[in-house]
């Protein structure tokens, strides 16, 4: 098989496979969450992303090797892993597992903002690489500076995060593909599509704090929230 031909199909794997999993990332968003069916599909969406980053990242490497294509990618496999771990994190992300990975986050946003400030060679214009690089930073900083908070905000941080970070996983894959879609107003889509996008994660966060709360102090035994969190045992 030749190089095109790889591309090719490498660029089918992951328009394909982002399409499927932006469609579940939605269902699973807009129905109950922490039930069987939120589990299962949950499951299967990750592992659809995992392959939609995993081509995106082939692709950047082996035939597009921008800085900011590869920071995009890792950044999303960053949002799925952290996502994921959120939901049982122990020690308040202090373990090397979790403060290692996130620092690597911080600092490969600094260096793709020092690349940018010198005048580094960028595959997307500048308005949605300073997008990725703000996110960057955000991802990373924040779960390195978390290892500061109180161990028993766990136990309504840990489904806040699980909730923002998954649902933010869903809108960076919108916006990456709104804006390869709307390539003359790839800044403005950009910007449009992640701010929606963030005040959603926002709201699926806080809603997710907060019934946490609630079934702590046993005001509304939940079946989803016991089957999400399990911070009593982890703190």
């Amino acid at each position: 098989m030749t190089s095109e031909a790889i591309h090719t199909l490498n660029i089918i794997i992951h328009v394909v496979s982002g399409s499927v999993a932006i469609i579940g990332g939605l269902f699973l968003l807009a129905r109950r969450k922490g039930d069987r069916v939120h589990r299962l599909g949950g499951r299967i969406v990750v592992g659809i992303i995992t392959l939609t980053v995993a081509s995106a990242l082939f692709g950047a490497l082996m035939f597009r090797a921008r800085p900011d294509l590869i920071g995009i990618s890792i950044l999303v496999a960053y949002q799925l892993w952290s996502g994921v771990r959120a939901l049982h994190l122990k020690n308040n992300g202090r373990e090397m597992a979790d403060v290692i990975p996130a620092l690597m986050m911080f600092l490969g946003g600094v260096t793709l903002l020092i690349l940018s400030a010198s005048g580094g060679s960028f595959f997307w214009e500048s308005g949605l690489v300073k997008g990725v690089i703000g996110a960057t930073l955000f991802y990373g900083g924040y779960d390195v500076a978390k290892t500061l908070l109180p161990a028993h905000w766990r136990l309504w941080l840990n489904p806040a995060e699980h909730a923002f970070k998954m649902s933010g996983l869903i809108g960076a894959l919108i916006t990456v593909a709104a804006a390869t879609l709307l390539k003359d107003q790839v800044a403005l889509t950009a910007v449009v599509v992640s701010g929606a996008g963030s005040v959603a994660a926002i709201g699926f966060a806080v809603r997710a704090a907060m019934r946490a709360r609630r079934y702590a102090v046993g005001v509304t035994p939940s079946e989803a929230i016991n089957a999400r969190l399990k911070a009593d045992s982890e703190l």
